[in-house]
């Protein structure tokens, strides 16, 4: 492979957990009071416009079942799921309200169940990335680096999603765990028990509480406008798909990753902002989620505060900003080989 001009890569270079250490002690705490301040009423007001355009887009096909505003639909629902599955981000660092059992209800019932996800798990295999980003251990890393996207083929198959999805949904699963705690058993000589199993299928019953009350709910509201049986998988589950798995995919692939081999030599430069234009900001990564690298050295702000973190340090020289998601999408083709 070949190397691109905007690395610099000394073989001396610290490692990125004690980057984020200098660069966090830098910070002036009444910046930091000022960043990590909850605005509720924005919060609020952002979850009200999500499900309101989902509705108006819902609404318009009831009326007008064409060609056309089934495809209009299609991609307001899948924008308006990407905008809230973001506000659960925040939600999973305790960011969208101050209290915490008020802002895990919201993203339950508002964000994460609609969407078939449970926040527990997701919260689990985040905070375990934020704590190993940069390192064998991040169990994010698979999206990160070249190792299986070592080929132009591999690397447009693993944006099409098929490459990563059943270990993306595996990652944030109970399941995921009982496999790597059955694996390690194994290892020692040690089977697991089938309590071990009915364990983990209570939690995840419990877990998604939220999933099995909302999705009827949805598919009853569909029925009410008088849409058909399968508006509910093109207008609900399709979108989470190409709208919401695949853009987050993608979009925490170019948020990490550096245009270096092999991939321990990226490691400490894995601190990445975008700063694209509104298009690809509404695609890829809404409310402010390509303010990357702020939000990995302070997660506690939360989305609207990033650009202000921004200010203060876009300029550093351990931080990569590029422009455009699609452009870092074409340089990386040119970096693999066919």
């Amino acid at each position: 492979m070949s190397t691109h001009p905007e690395l610099t890569v000394s073989d001396n270079q610290p490692d990125l957990t004690l980057i984020q250490k200098q660069i966090r002690t830098s910070f002036d705490k009444r910046d930091l009071a000022r960043w990590t301040t909850l605005k509720v009423g924005r919060v609020y007001r952002d979850l009200i416009l999500a499900w309101v355009g989902i509705g108006i887009a819902m609404s318009a096909v009831s009326q007008m079942q064409t060609g056309w505003i089934y495809a209009l639909a299609f991609l307001t629902i899948g924008c308006c799921q990407y905008a809230l599955f973001i506000l659960g981000h925040d939600a999973i660092h305790g960011s969208l309200h101050p209290h915490r059992t008020i802002n895990d209800r919201l993203s339950n019932w508002l964000i994460h169940g609609p969407m078939f996800m449970g926040m527990e798990d997701g919260r689990r295999s985040h905070l375990e990335h934020h704590r190993t980003l940069g390192t064998t251990a991040d169990p994010d890393r698979y999206l990160h680096t070249f190792s299986h996207k070592a080929s132009r083929f591999k690397f447009l198959l693993f944006c099409s999603g098929l490459a990563t999805f059943g270990k993306t949904v595996l990652k944030v699963t109970p399941f995921g765990r009982l496999l790597a705690q059955t694996s390690e058993a194994k290892s020692v000589n040690s089977p697991k028990s089938l309590a071990s199993l009915m364990s983990v299928l209570g939690i995840y019953l419990k877990q998604r509480l939220a999933v099995l009350v909302t999705q009827p709910l949805l598919i009853s509201a569909l029925w009410v406008m008088g849409l058909p049986w399968w508006a509910y998988p093109l207008l609900w589950i399709a979108p989470i798909y190409f709208c919401v798995f695949l853009p987050d995919e993608v979009r925490a692939f170019c948020d990490h990753a550096v245009l270096l081999t092999p991939d321990e030599k990226a490691d400490a430069r894995r601190l990445v902002t975008f700063q694209p234009d509104w298009f690809e900001a509404m695609i890829f990564s809404p409310h402010n989620m390509n303010y990357h690298a702020e939000h990995h050295l302070l997660p506690t702000v939360p989305y609207y505060n990033l650009p202000a973190v921004h200010k203060v340090i876009g300029h550093r020289p351990e931080i990569t900003v590029r422009r455009s998601y699609i452009a870092f999408l074409f340089r990386v083709i040119n970096f693999l080989p066919q």
